[in-house]
């Protein structure tokens, strides 16, 4: 949920900015896969973050019920846009570059998930990506095996304070100040 917070922050600021390639509806949404735990928890901060941000945003959220159909996640975010939202968070894997795809069509912004997307999608209308640093807990676990330090049966937690979740890939369209 924190890299979710912290997209949604950006969003919910860069909503308010009134920039370039925003519509006036302050709304923005999120399109998710399938309604399970880590999705919702990436959504939940989404909407968090960009209501601490900016108390007065409408949020949309949504799921297209796959992971992998591109098409079924880029209608349920015409549907948004077509319903004012301005700038898309994809939770969704695959199926979800179809939302960032409509938000391109349209000339607004999509925030992808999971790793910098902007790396895979380039950074034409991709505002950030919301990410899991995979690579630093399977470090840390490896890590402890190879120390004698590693004791299973229990849940090993990163978040943004050890690089497990982050944000990466902000575009330059947002201002410094």
């Amino acid at each position: 949920w924190e890299a979710g917070y912290l997209v949604g922050y950006l969003a919910g600021l860069f909503e308010a900015s009134g920039a370039k390639g925003l519509n006036s509806s302050n709304t923005i949404s999120s399109v998710g896969g399938i309604a399970i735990p880590p999705g919702d928890h990436y959504i939940a901060g989404f909407q968090y973050g960009a209501k601490a941000a900016n108390p007065t945003i409408k949020l949309l959220n949504g799921y297209s019920g796959d992971f992998v159909a591109q098409d079924k996640c880029q209608g349920l975010a015409q549907q948004q846009i077509a319903q004012g939202s301005d700038i898309i968070f994809q939770v969704a894997g695959q199926c979800g570059l179809g939302a960032i795809n409509a938000a391109r069509d349209k000339g607004y912004w999509g925030i992808g998930v999971d790793a910098d997307q902007s790396k895979q999608l380039g950074s034409k209308q991709l505002l950030a990506s919301a990410t899991k640093g995979v690579d630093v807990s399977v470090f840390d676990v490896v890590g402890q095996f190879v120390n004698g330090k590693f004791r299973g049966g229990k849940a090993l937690l990163r978040g943004i304070t050890c690089k497990g979740a982050g944000i990466q890939g902000i575009t330059s369209a947002v201002p410094e100040t």
